[in-house]
């Protein structure tokens, strides 16, 4: 099984990443010189964050109100002459290595 494996260069990419830093570079410089646009940037990201909070929030108080009628309808539902101690339950693994002696 053999297969045609290429190795291609890392040298085309280069370019691209040190664009990438020098963009990065020029904009802490720009923050630098004017620092009033760095409080603008953060009065824009807590105002999103809040908003992005609120919506959550609407929507969790939302499908937790829709979900009353939906649990009013379903109802509950029990088996009549059923005794639902917790002196009648037994274990998972007694249950099984009992059914497992009976069978060889």
């Amino acid at each position: 099984m053999e297969q045609d494996t290429k190795r291609r260069s890392v040298a085309k990419g280069i370019p691209f990443l040190l664009l990438g830093v020098a963009v990065i570079i020029a904009i802490i410089v720009y923050i630098y010189l004017n620092p009033e646009i760095l409080k603008d940037i953060l009065l824009v990201a807590i105002v999103a964050g809040v908003i992005i909070v609120a919506v959550i929030l609407i929507l969790f108080a939302a499908v937790v109100i829709l979900a009353i009628p939906f649990y009013i309808l379903k109802g509950e539902r029990y088996q009549d002459g059923t005794s639902y101690d917790l002196k009648d339950v037994k274990s998972v693994k007694e249950t099984s290595d009992r059914e497992d002696k009976e069978e060889r």
